[in-house]
């Protein structure tokens, strides 16, 4: 399977559409399923069916390879060696929705990462105006993470000047916690599975922090991937 590369696909998140079908609010999530590149037609419509069965999703839209690829060839116009590395077929093709209860976004995530056809979702703070001035941060960890990478991790963490309500949240309190989150919201616990979630450290941080060391956590080995998320998320 052909995937564009780690550094890439951070940067493309920050900037992704979420193809919302109504003004977004504070609060909501912007959920994007990257699907495999060689996911078949059938798997397609399955993944968006399934998004649309889900509690508190809207806007559930499929973006092609090539919308995407045009896209940024309008985002990154000012960025030649950016585009450069986003061959039109190596583009993603992605779903995107809405989550309008944040509290249950990650609870679909995990949900949505096993279904066929699924390479990886993606979750960030929707776009709305005005900006908030303090958003959530997710560090996950990879389940090969060693001590060594694990603690530094948590210096790093730690050592962010600007962070605050810094903790870490391990496999099980993570299951726990969406778990209840999920109480009253459909089969949406039933599917919830205890090896989906992910270990993680959270903090809040301002969302206009500059200097703040935050990109930086990604090149730390060990680390699986970093959500922007509202702070309620947390």
């Amino acid at each position: 399977m052909r995937r564009i590369a780690r550094s890439l696909a951070l940067t493309l998140l920050l900037v992704l559409s979420t193809c919302a079908s109504k003004p977004e609010v504070a609060g909501d999530v912007a959920l994007t399923v990257f699907l495999d590149n060689d996911a078949t037609a059938t798997q397609r419509e399955a993944v968006q069916q399934r998004l649309r069965s889900m509690p508190s999703v809207e806007g559930v839209a499929l973006e092609t390879r090539e919308q995407v690829h045009e896209r940024f060839k309008v985002d990154f116009k000012d960025q030649p060696d950016l585009l450069a590395d986003l061959k039109p077929e190596y583009a993603p093709e992605l779903v995107h929705a809405t989550v309008t209860d944040s509290l249950i976004a990650e609870a679909i995530e995990a949900v949505m990462t096993e279904v066929d056809g699924v390479d990886e979702v993606a979750l960030r703070i929707a776009d709305v105006d005005p900006r908030p001035s303090w958003i959530g941060i997710i560090v996950r960890l990879k389940s090969s993470a060693t001590s060594e990478q694990r603690a530094a991790i948590q210096d790093a963490v730690r050592g962010l000047p600007h962070a605050k309500s810094v903790g870490f949240e391990d496999r099980d309190a993570a299951y726990e916690r969406l778990r209840k989150r999920c109480q009253g919201k459909g089969d949406l616990t039933a599917q919830l599975k205890p090896p989906m979630p992910h270990e993680s450290w959270r903090f809040e941080h301002p969302l206009n922090g500059t200097g703040s060391g935050v990109s930086h956590l990604m090149d730390l080995d060990g680390v699986d991937g970093i959500k922007l998320v509202p702070v309620e998320m947390l």
